[in-house]
């Protein structure tokens, strides 16, 4: 990328940036000074994601988005926020009130172990793919080609899918519009992985904050913290692919710690902001379509069932403890539920509404049937009946849920099975005497149990052909909303047992958050873990240094200059190493592909089953280094499935409509099988320019 681009990419970046956090700075001010910092901070993230969002989607809803018309969004954002008036003056409570058990030296010892190894072996991880390219079959064959198709139609009215017999372009696209923010600027992809990074840090800020909620020991929260970023599956499917999933994780997570705060002050201000976190997240990933509404059930079921009580005069204590003080009445807290789940259904509804309108059912591939009575009909889902079986298809399956429970253990480590045994102990303890002592800690185990049993009949969390779940382990991040629920339980109870007990149980939480860590983040020993804990240092002393110039302006002010300075060049290193040789010496049939295309030509994509490259498609790599190549399938829609053709006419008929510049036929899972695609095209006089053991690429007749 030529430096000019570069720079006029990072001023639109950082115009875009500040109009948003002008916007949230705004708000924030005016309506949740109330909040301590911890609080504020995350509602900070909260208002400040959807505010992105924001600017994003409407440009996209209209089918004019540019750069342009983003600054435009944006500048609007400022002028309405502008316009919210201040809140009046309330006292209330700031942070957590009441007794937190106090934390010893060794839970300290271990809590300083578990979130310094986790910081390193994160930051090692992203040291290592700054310069690399995007990988991972989500990403390359839709998240980032879907950004892409945006870009290119500056519209989000259509379904961008570029594999068969799946509906991947149906999905929920909030976490890609995050992403979209990234790459718009520039036209290329060098920078996701910052705002992916960014919200990992925040998921264990959020953890972190829920358990302090509970009035868990702050050595025991901090250790559910480093729990969650330390699942090996999120390692796998953050740095070095990308994936979205950490928005749907960190705003879950403020979501639950704004329901828990209501539950104290009362404030509609921590419903909005629960209800708007919620949206987020749900509409992020389809998991979070199914776990947000079943968060939200819960809290009303537990909110009426409190109200009921403080009704027939024996549960006030509980009520006031469930929801706003003096206020515990069934249409409250029905009222309540209305307002949150309203608002987390319209995180969500743009994409169910684009989904209605162009594939006739908002949920596809999902047939909407309650109690047999088809609302929305969907044809059949051919890899679903193939290969997406959930956990519960195998109930009763001894020996393929022994091979599921290896798969979850590669995913989750020792988590689970830590969660389960604190969340007993919770139940235990939360619940003396028959009489509930803390019922937020039981209704938020009582979530995290919902959600681990919803995780085991969701589609696809025993991923692979029948009785073999053998790609079953990506997919278990399906359960880490349950997991945001339980690990702050958790850390609660460690703060109400015995210290030999709570030592032991923190200790195990800290064990399988290094085991997690070096697993998930693929730490290679000391060469990885000795620069990632200097670099981290000099960070954290860089901070430090910013934090002690504060009151100075003047130095301040230079100091951030410098450091702006230096984090432009980095980036400008970072998109060079990138570009320089872009999916380059992967295979020689992707080499051939990005010579015969480098820019403005058209890609036609063809394979028989699935692209045999292993964990990388050729969609995102054929949009070129600028996303200035149009791609597609050579296929097309049979009742809402893109479906190959199946005759040698229709292929031809395909190939001379689709005008395409060069080809691209995958040679299926068995490298040398001669699939229809390739004799088809060879017999149309189609000319292969590149032969690997894995792809075809041909270009017309002369």
């Amino acid at each position: 990328m030529p430096l000019q681009d570069f720079l006029a990419g990072a001023a639109l970046f950082g115009v875009m940036l500040a109009a948003v956090l002008a916007a949230t700075a705004l708000i924030v001010r005016r309506r949740l000074r109330h909040l301590d910092a911890l609080e504020l901070g995350l509602a900070s993230l909260v208002v400040g994601v959807a505010i992105l969002i924001a600017v994003h989607l409407l440009p996209l809803m209209l089918g004019i988005l540019t750069r342009g018309t983003v600054l435009a969004a944006a500048a609007l954002a400022v002028g309405l926020a502008a316009l919210v008036r201040p809140a009046a003056a309330a006292g209330g409570p700031g942070g957590p009130g009441g007794p937190v058990p106090p934390s010893s030296r060794a839970s300290w010892a271990l809590a300083a172990l578990a979130c310094a190894f986790a910081a390193v072996a994160a930051f090692a991880d992203l040291a290592r793919w700054a310069g690399d390219e995007v990988v991972g079959d989500d990403p390359t064959s839709f998240h980032l080609p879907g950004v892409g198709r945006w870009i290119q139609l500056h519209s989000m009215w259509q379904i961008d899918q570029f594999v068969p017999h799946l509906a991947q372009g149906n999905y929920p696209n909030n976490g890609d519009v995050v992403l979209l923010s990234v790459i718009l600027p520039w036209h290329n992809d060098f920078l996701v992985r910052l705002p992916v990074a960014f919200l990992l840090v925040m998921t264990a800020v959020a953890v972190f904050a829920v358990a302090r909620e509970l009035r868990a020991p702050q050595a025991a929260s901090l250790l559910a913290a480093a729990a969650i970023v330390s699942l090996p599956v999120v390692g796998f499917v953050t740095i070095p692919r990308a994936l979205p999933d950490a928005l749907m994780w960190s705003t879950f997570a403020c979501g639950i710690l704004f329901l828990l705060r209501h539950a104290r002050s009362g404030r509609r201000s921590d419903l909005v902001l629960a209800g708007v976190a919620l949206g987020i997240a749900a509409g992020t990933k389809w998991y979070g379509v199914s776990s947000v509404p079943v968060v939200v059930v819960i809290w009303i079921a537990a909110r009426l069932v409190a109200a009921r009580r403080a009704t027939d005069g024996g549960g006030a204590p509980v009520a006031a403890a469930l929801g706003a003080p003096g206020a515990a009445t069934q249409r409250a807290a029905l009222g309540d539920g209305v307002l949150v789940g309203g608002l987390a259904l319209l995180g969500v509804l743009v994409w169910l509404v684009r989904n209605l309108a162009l594939s006739g059912n908002p949920l596809f591939p999902l047939k909407v049937a309650p109690f047999g009575v088809t609302i929305f009909d969907a044809p059949r889902d051919i890899i679903r009946d193939q290969v997406g079986f959930s956990i519960a298809d195998y109930a009763g399956q001894p020996g393929v849920l022994l091979k599921v429970a290896v798969k979850i253990v590669e995913g989750l480590g020792s988590a689970p099975f830590v969660c389960a045994l604190g969340i007993a102990v919770a139940a235990v303890l939360a619940w003396p005497r028959g009489r509930a002592a803390d019922p937020r800690v039981l209704v938020l185990a009582a979530g995290a149990v919902a959600l681990a049993l919803l995780y085991t009949v969701t589609p696809a969390t025993a991923l692979g052909l029948r009785g073999t779940p053998s790609l079953a382990h990506a997919n278990t991040r399906y359960a880490i909303p349950a997991l945001v629920l339980a690990l702050p339980v958790v850390a609660w109870a460690a703060g109400r047992l015995p210290r030999p007990a709570a030592l032991a149980l923190e200790a195990a939480l800290a064990l399988g958050a290094v085991a997690g860590a070096y697993d998930g983040y693929q730490l290679r020993g000391v060469r990885d873990i000795v620069p990632a804990a200097v670099g981290l240092a000099v960070l954290a002393a860089a901070a430090w240094l910013l934090w002690r110039l504060r009151g100075r302006r003047v130095v301040l002010a230079a100091a951030v200059i410098a450091a702006a300075l230096v984090g432009l060049a980095a980036a400008n290193r970072v998109q060079d190493r990138i570009n320089a040789g872009r999916y380059r010496n992967v295979d020689p049939g992707l080499d051939a592909m990005l010579s015969a295309a480098p820019s403005g030509r058209r890609v036609g994509l063809a394979f028989a089953t699935y692209w045999s490259l292993g964990d990388l498609s050729p969609a995102w790599p054929a949009f070129g280094t600028r996303i200035d190549n149009d791609v597609e399938y050579v296929g097309r829609f049979v009742d809402g499935f893109l479906t190959p053709y199946r005759d040698e006419a229709s292929f031809h008929a395909a190939l001379r409509r689709g005008r395409y510049d060069v080809l691209v036929v995958g040679r299926s899972t068995i490298p040398k099988q001669n699939t229809p695609e390739q004799r088809w095209a060879i017999s149309s006089g189609w000319r292969t320019i590149s032969l690997s053991k894995k792809l075809r690429v041909l270009v017309p007749p002369a």
